[in-house]
């Protein structure tokens, strides 16, 4: 009987688009920032990459280095900054043990916080939306763990990763881990990279540690191998029935 029917049943599509007007406004206003910020970069005479590497030489520059790297680390999701910038900057302005050191924190704090931004702007709508045009999002669902790992070796983009795994509420300790275990190659490789080289980032004046630059490449391919043999462990079997991510 129509009498019997929960009041709250005719609030829930007005609770619903209550709902999605903050979701809204949040990523306009994060659309906006990052809209300005890459067009101020690409507006200089320099480019993208010469602009972010003079604020990284400013900005690293003398005894709050480790602590203005992990700054950037943590502004790394909100401006859609690579991150592979950033782990370079780590082993080129610490050295190679303290910038891994650096660099693994800031990028578990990068992650964390790529995560939290797809966690809050989730709804069951866009999941399905994502894994209907994305595979990798159906990886994530399938298996969690082995997809976050696999998109780290596969030098995915961090917040190809981060969000997805974030707007399907992944659990937060096989995220972490998985971010540690599939990053670990990736950032070892970009930090002893710029531990390699001597200078300054914006000016290029380099001299190569032609011994560290060795091994940042040895770990490129092998990184490389490990994904091609993780991607084809996670190749869908046919008629294989999806299951949650995990």
């Amino acid at each position: 009987m129509a009498a019997d029917a929960d009041p709250s049943d005719s609030d829930r599509p007005h609770q619903a688009a209550r709902g999605r007007v903050p979701r809204g406004l949040v990523v306009g206003a994060w659309a906006v920032v990052v809209a300005a910020f890459w067009a101020t970069v690409l507006a200089t005479d320099g480019g993208p990459l010469d602009t972010l590497a003079a604020g990284l030489d400013v900005a690293a520059a003398g005894a709050w280095a480790p602590w203005a790297l992990l700054a950037a680390y943590a502004l790394r999701p909100l401006l859609l900054i690579p991150i592979t910038v950033i782990n370079l900057a780590s082993g080129f302005f610490l050295g190679a043990w303290p910038g891994l050191a650096v660099a693994m924190t800031g990028t578990l704090l990068s992650a964390s916080i790529g995560y939290g931004l797809g966690a809050g702007l989730r709804s069951s709508h866009d999941v399905e939306r994502w894994a209907g045009r994305w595979r990798f999002v159906t990886m994530l669902r399938r298996r969690g763990f082995e997809s976050v790992v696999a998109g780290g070796l596969m030098y995915l983009h961090a917040d190809m990763v981060n969000l997805p795994a974030g707007l399907l509420r992944i659990p937060v300790p096989r995220f972490l881990a998985g971010i540690v275990i599939g990053n670990a190659l990736m950032l070892t490789t970009a930090v002893l990279t710029g531990a390699a080289v001597d200078g300054t980032l914006a000016d290029a004046r380099f001299e190569v540690d032609v011994g560290l630059l060795a091994a940042a490449g040895a770990l490129f391919a092998f990184s490389l191998a490990l994904a091609a043999v993780l991607r084809k462990r996670l190749r869908p079997v046919p008629h294989e029935a999806p299951g949650p991510g995990a």
